[in-house]
């Protein structure tokens, strides 16, 4: 496989930390509310009551915490992984680098969320998680930029939107419910996989679409820099597409007179 399709992969697997944390779940002695448990209750290791800043203390004991947190830490290497794969592989290069620089530095923060557990980094915790959603949030931004060249590729950059969207508004919510305000009405664990679980989602998506893309042959990208030999960039040319020589496009070329 090429590093486009290494990178994709990388992103889909993702995923499995929502399987892990499934597991880490059910091993409760209690059962554990996805509407009101926080994400971070998984990974908390040692029983106990806790007060996570809402005022009210309620009873953590997840057995499986090593699992949940190790998911955590994993997420965030391939995360990083396929960013750092995808480096110079998007029509704006400049813009691409500097999407794919703030989401691997996003990924090693979500690692980070998973090395820190909250109950004993509290403070820690929360600042990696509170950098991680900025860091990921101004990468998506740049990648919708980094993508204005590269016709075929709107499915990308609408998806990117919309769970920028989701995610800034599931996080505003949990910071109302958090800060003292009213709870949310869906629960503040919900409101927290919205702000967070939407971007893992996102980066799934993403990988799928990568996964799919036909090969091209290597060509200029109008208005920014020529790639460098022997460098990937991908493109999507429906029903026009090179036969593969090796390397992958994202952008649709178009040669200037």
């Amino acid at each position: 496989m090429t590093r486009i399709r290494w990178a994709a992969l990388c992103w889909i697997l993702c995923a499995l930390t929502f399987p892990a944390q499934i597991l880490a779940a059910l091993q409760w002695p209690q059962k554990y509310s996805w509407s009101s448990n926080l994400i971070s209750d998984l990974g908390v290791t040692a029983c106990g009551l806790y007060n996570a800043g809402t005022g009210a203390e309620r009873m953590i004991c997840s057995p499986w915490h090593l699992l949940a947190n190790g998911s955590t830490v994993a997420n965030g290497l391939l995360l990083a992984a396929g960013s750092a794969l995808l480096w110079s592989v998007w029509p704006n290069r400049r813009q691409g680098r500097w999407a794919m620089a703030l989401l691997l530095a996003g990924g090693l923060l979500v690692s980070g969320v998973g090395l820190l557990p909250w109950d004993l980094y509290p403070a820690a915790h929360e600042t990696v998680a509170l950098l991680q959603a900025f860091c990921q949030w101004a990468g998506m931004v740049v990648l919708i930029l980094a993508l204005r060249r590269g016709p075929g590729f709107s499915a990308v950059s609408w998806t990117t939107v919309l769970a920028l969207l989701v995610s800034v508004a599931g996080f505003a919510l949990f910071l109302t419910g958090m800060g003292g305000g009213e709870p949310p009405a869906l629960g503040l664990g919900a409101a927290e996989r919205l702000a967070f679980d939407s971007l893992t989602l996102w980066g799934v998506a993403v990988g799928c679409f990568l996964l799919r893309l036909p090969a091209g042959g290597p060509s200029p990208v109008v208005g920014v820099e020529h790639p460098t030999a022997g460098a990937e960039q991908l493109s999507f040319r429906p029903g026009r597409d090179k036969p593969f020589d090796g390397v992958e496009h994202l952008s649709d070329v178009r040669t200037g007179g």
